[in-house]
């Protein structure tokens, strides 16, 4: 099948170079573009979030040192071979089902993951650069995702990043009912811990986002107050808690800015969770005494202590995974038909066509009414007697030795069938390994 998967998440890859890695969505259709050209791909996706950043690649198995080289080279990182993982064929489309379902995240079953994927798929999409092999393998892992969704509760309740957050502040303030939070970011993630901390009961809110038009409409959902972002600084010490979640390429809250707001507080703490990659918030702030400043990676354990219930489903959604690798089997090696079965027809329509020009040459006087009509009779009559040799052939891939029903079929017709471009599945599946390359 020739399908690679190449990438860094958060197992092997600290957030430290993860926010190098993150890519905006322009960005990711540029080196896409760029990788396609100069390695003469078949079709790229890339997959960037806060906890991966993953390319999905077709006929990049005899380049892949080359291909990591030149991201190496892209990121200016050059410790990138070092925690790379590779994913090839079948097991490769096996981790791409299993990131769609939300199997392979830090927060098992959370929902974000399936919209970032669909997202990415559609701008390469829209580019021009998924090609052929992609296309059905993205469509296939959407709908198994929303198997795994409709099918097990491994989605159920789940312990978002935000939702972490929201508990470790809980432990840093024994009381969140007199505490002021300030929310930086006005997405989907801010939006999820503002819902987590207003059912915890806080004190008072206040929202803040580049487009100060976002920022009003969450803080009126949440009877807020909005900060114009440029006034963030001067807000800032009035917070106990500040959360932020952005887009931002660089620090948006700096060691700086903090010893300001400390000074102002009179010894009163500030805690700081940063849950965006790159993260908007200044690590070295947990110098400074008062502060507690943790990000995404330092919630991972805590989200880890409540996934115990959802790991039980997710049994079942691996069960689930299979049962489509082997539809998506099958369906790859009825491919190897098709070709056959087009030359068939093909063949057949020829001599129909042939014996139907001489026919109406004896018939000069027919009128042109019941031409068509004997016409569209011949066309039938082959359609009829070519279906359940087609239906056949197509199950015969199945058998290991179809390769030799195809071939008799062939002589025995005098075909010369044109291979189709996708090629076919391993024979056997494997579990998932993943290769150092």
């Amino acid at each position: 099948m020739r399908f690679t998967v190449i990438g860094w998440n958060f197992r092997k890859t600290p957030v430290e170079i993860r926010d190098s890695l993150a890519l905006t969505p322009k960005e990711q259709v540029e080196l896409g573009l760029q990788l396609r050209t100069r390695f003469n791909l078949g079709g790229v996706v890339i997959l960037s979030t806060c906890n991966r950043t993953e390319l999905y690649l077709v006929n990049a198995e005899k380049q892949l040192d080359q291909i990591i080289e030149m991201l190496e080279s892209y990121w200016d990182l050059y410790e990138l071979m070092e925690r790379v993982y590779t994913i090839q064929n079948l097991d490769g489309v096996r981790h791409l089902f299993r990131v769609a379902s939300s199997l392979d995240s830090m927060v098992l079953g959370e929902p974000q993951i399936l919209g970032q994927l669909k997202d990415a798929f559609q701008s390469f999409n829209e580019a021009d650069l998924t090609g052929k092999l992609l296309h059905p393998l993205f469509t296939r892992a959407f709908s198994t995702a929303k198997r795994v969704r409709t099918e097990t509760s491994v989605a159920s309740n789940a312990v978002s990043v935000s939702y972490a957050a929201v508990e470790l502040a809980k432990h840093i303030f024994e009381d969140l009912s007199k505490q002021t939070v300030m929310v930086v970011g006005a997405g989907e993630m801010a939006e999820l811990a503002v819902r987590h901390f207003m059912r915890n009961g806080i004190s008072e809110l206040f929202v803040t986002n580049r487009t100060f038009l976002s920022a009003a409409k969450l803080a009126e959902k949440f009877q807020g107050l909005a900060v114009p972002f440029e006034h963030l600084e001067r807000h800032l010490h009035q917070a106990d808690i500040i959360l932020s979640s952005t887009g931002a390429r660089e620090f948006i809250i700096t060691k700086e800015m903090v010893k300001n707001c400390l000074r102002q507080r009179r010894g009163r703490s500030m805690f700081f969770i940063d849950i965006a990659v790159p993260r908007d918030i200044d690590p070295e702030i947990n110098e400074l005494n008062g502060t507690f400043c943790y990000d995404i990676d330092d919630l991972q354990t805590l989200v880890s202590q409540n996934q115990v219930e959802r790991k039980k489903e997710s049994i079942k959604a691996e069960e689930i995974i299979e049962n489509e690798l082997i539809k998506l089997e099958l369906w790859f090696k009825s491919l190897s038909a098709v070709p056959t079965i087009r030359s068939l027809r093909k063949a057949f329509n020829s001599i129909a066509e042939e014996e139907m020009v001489k026919s109406f040459k004896n018939l000069k006087n027919i009128p042109e009414s019941e031409r068509k009509k004997v016409e569209q009779l011949v066309h039938r009559l082959i359609q009829k007697l070519l279906h359940d040799p087609s239906r056949n052939l197509k199950k015969i891939t199945h058998d290991e030795d179809a390769h030799l029903y195809l071939e008799y079929v062939s002589k025995i017709f005098d075909l010369s069938p044109t291979p189709v471009k996708l090629e076919k599945l391993p024979e056997k599946h494997h579990r998932l390994k993943i290769v150092k390359s």
